[in-house]
């Protein structure tokens, strides 16, 4: 049997406490690139530089350590910062230059909205009725906007915790099945962060690119990309317009995937396509382990001894 393989980096949220201990490797050259050491203490990863920061180090060095192993995606997504690890390992950014990218984009981020602002998510509602929702509860004072599309029915709001928290009373009102804000303390993925947007457009285009060898995942359109001028381009746009995780994976099954590696930390992606795939396999790197991880891709290729 042949696999093909879909390595997928996690957004912010998926954090936890001490996810750099294992990988001192990457932390010291992330160290020597950025002129501090990366931090992944509870304390630090309130603040938005060093979740982003701990994110892109941990999933470089778990898709490292995998294809150092042989186990070689033939595509890569990434959901919002997981777009960056998944544009270096389809080659298109050297890790030095993207982890450059990220560590401004993340300060851009933190100092633009420190207060008041977050994400939330809503399940159970279509995405129609998530918009009337949003409709209902967005003020000039208050905003909230739609942002990702996760699942069928569950779709992320974005904007003022004012706005998030009136848009949750509409949703539960039109039938939500639940509502919840999510551990990320910034408006990402709506038009509040154009103006940072516009400014990480013009640092990319200062950054040398090069032709990616795996085919990558757009956030902002859900298409597979192929050139690095449109690679470039969605790693400037995706933090002002939603990600399309429903429809990234799905184009990917349609292009012949059929089993996904979630990096660390957790596993909300794997669940998200799971519950919308049910044919196809995951493995959450995090629970399984990377020994397991090659036993199980030997497995289902027929090849185990």
């Amino acid at each position: 049997m042949i696999l093909n393989i879909v390595f997928m980096f996690p957004g912010q949220g998926s954090q936890i406490p001490g996810m750099l201990q294992d990988v001192s490797e990457y932390v010291k050259k992330a160290t020597s690139v950025l002129g501090t050491e990366p931090r992944d203490d509870a304390e630090a990863l309130a603040s938005t530089v060093w979740i982003q920061t701990a994110l892109f180090i941990k999933g470089i060095a778990a898709a490292g350590g995998l294809m150092e192993q042989g186990i070689t995606p033939q595509f890569v997504a990434g959901h919002s910062i997981g777009a960056f690890p998944a544009a270096v390992i389809a080659g298109a950014l050297s890790f030095e230059d993207a982890l450059r990218i990220v560590w401004r984009r993340a300060n851009l981020m933190d100092s633009s909205y420190n207060r008041g602002y977050g994400m939330g998510v809503i399940i159970g509602l279509t995405r129609n009725e998530v918009e009337q929702a949003v409709a209902l509860s967005h003020t000039q004072e208050a905003p909230v906007y739609l942002s990702n599309m996760n699942a069928d029915q569950q779709i992320a709001v974005s904007g003022s915790l004012a706005g998030i928290s009136l848009a949750f009373e509409h949703a539960r009102a039109l039938g939500a099945a639940k509502t919840m804000l999510l551990k990320v303390p910034i408006p990402s993925h709506s038009p509040l962060m154009l103006s940072i947007s516009q400014e990480l457009s013009e640092l990319i285009s200062k950054v040398p690119l090069h032709e990616p060898k795996i085919p990558y995942l757009s956030n902002h359109t859900g298409r597979i990309i192929r050139v690095k001028e449109k690679i470039a381009e969605d790693l400037a746009l995706n933090v002002a317009y939603p990600v399309r995780w429903m429809d990234m994976a799905s184009v990917c099954i349609e292009a012949g995937a059929d089993c996904f590696i979630e990096m660390p930390p957790g596993n909300t992606l794997s669940r998200l396509v799971k519950q919308a795939h049910p044919d196809t396999r995951q493995i959450t790197l995090d629970e399984v382990g990377l020994e397991a991880t090659q036993y199980l891709i030997k497995k289902w290729k027929g090849q185990e001894e």
